[in-house]
Order: structure tokens, then sequence, then C-alpha cells
């Protein structure tokens, strides 16, 4: 991109290419409704346009007195919001606050306490099982040859991570499942996938004329047999 192109256009560059190439679906619509919103400031005030532009590009860290001063000007009720931070941060496990190899103990311990937190009635079956097995299940679990078939498996296939936490599935910005995990819980990771293989159809039958008509056949198909079947429902209702 040249030097002398405007901040509006660095931005709605980089807005726009998040928006496409971005697999997240909240990081897309927020990228996007961004990017919208900053082209109708432009259209209406260009300077104003620009500075929030230019404002949003660079990298000044933003602090609680000015995110809740323009909650406050705003009119909007803050009681709730410093509880509802810290019980993110307790599920939430920082990426960057991690070190390359975690401490077991610890994480154990937070695995645990969120288990027995949530699922109380899992953690005491959970109990229950392991206190059944065998004296030898520590060595029959963790212990085998680095040639078996267990042991090539457990270190070829990437295991999704845990989430004792419940997933809320009518928030997606606050679903303390995906706090824990740093990522779209498992739902919201399965609904999401969901989304895209439905946008994915729909584009087929929009662009494909081969779908079109067969989708057309299946509807008149389906129209035919409920017609029928009203039609036998009727004749069945009104005979002697």
């Amino acid at each position: 991109m040249p030097e002398d192109t405007t901040q509006l256009a660095r931005l709605r560059t980089r807005m726009l290419a998040t928006a496409y190439s971005n697999a997240d679906f909240w990081t897309q619509r927020t990228a996007f409704l961004t990017d919208q919103a900053v082209a109708a400031l432009a259209r209406r005030d260009p300077a104003a346009g620009e500075d929030l532009a230019a404002s949003l590009l660079a990298p000044a860290i933003l602090h609680d007195t000015q995110i809740l001063g323009a909650a406050v000007e705003a009119g909007i009720d803050t009681s709730t919001w410093e509880e509802r931070r810290e019980k993110t941060r307790t599920y939430a496990r920082e990426a960057y606050e991690l070190p390359p190899q975690f401490d077991p103990v610890t994480e154990a311990k937070r695995i645990w306490a969120s288990l027995y937190d949530h699922y109380p009635q899992i953690a005491a079956t959970l109990i229950d099982f392991l206190q059944g097995l065998p004296p030898t299940w520590r060595e029959d679990l963790f212990t085998s040859s680095p040639h078996s078939p267990a042991a090539t498996r457990r270190t070829v296939l990437e295991l999704p991570g845990p989430e004792t936490a419940p997933y809320d599935p009518l928030d997606w910005e606050d679903c303390p499942a995906c706090a824990e995990a740093q990522d779209q819980c498992r739902y919201h990771r399965g609904t999401f996938t969901g989304m895209e293989h439905q946008r994915a159809l729909i584009t087929t039958a929009l662009t494909d004329h081969t779908a079109i008509d067969q989708l057309q056949q299946r509807h008149a198909e389906l129209e035919a047999t409920t017609a029928r079947t009203t039609a036998a429902d009727t004749s069945t209702s009104t005979s002697p």
C-alpha cells in the first residue's frame, strides 16, 4: 500500500481483509461492522472519519477510566462489570502468560476446581470411577512402548482442551466455556461450523444451475406428496 494512503483507506483495507480472511465468526463480524461504521462517519464528516481511523490504527492501550467514562456518558450501568471481568479472568487462560511447558499440578488443580464448581455430580462420579480402577491403572494408562499403536495415537492426535465451565448457547461473547478455552468452546465451534456449512449450501444453491434444478424438482415432489396426503386425509374424514 502506498505511503500516502489515507488512514481511512488503511483501516478499511485492514478491516475488510480481516472480515474476509479470518475464521472466527465474531472477529469477522466485528471487523466488517467497524468498517461500515467508519465509512458511514466518513461520508458525513470526512475529517472525523479520518481522525477516527487514525485512532483505531494507533497502538494505544485502553484504560479503565476511558471505557468507564464512555459508559457513564452513555448512561450505561457498569455496577456488574467488575464482577463479570473477574469471573472471566478466573476461567480464562491467557496464552501469553502460560509457559511453553505448563505445570501439570497447577493445571490439574484448576481443572478440578472448575469441574467441582460447575459439575459437582460429575466430580463425585469421577472420584468413584478412579477409586474403582485396579492398583496398576497408572502404569496401564501412562506407561507404554513408544512403538505401540496407543503411543502413536497419543502423540499424533490433537485432543480438544478440557471445558468444565458450562457453555452459554445464547451468549457468544460472554460464554464461560469459551473464556476458559480462550477460543470458541466445542458448542459454539460446532454452531459456527454448521453456519458455514449452511452458508456454503445457500451459495451453491444460488450459483449452481444444476443444484437449483434439483432443488426445484425436490420441492415439486414434496408439494405433490403433501397434496396427495391432504387429499387422502380429506377423503377419509368425509367418507361415511
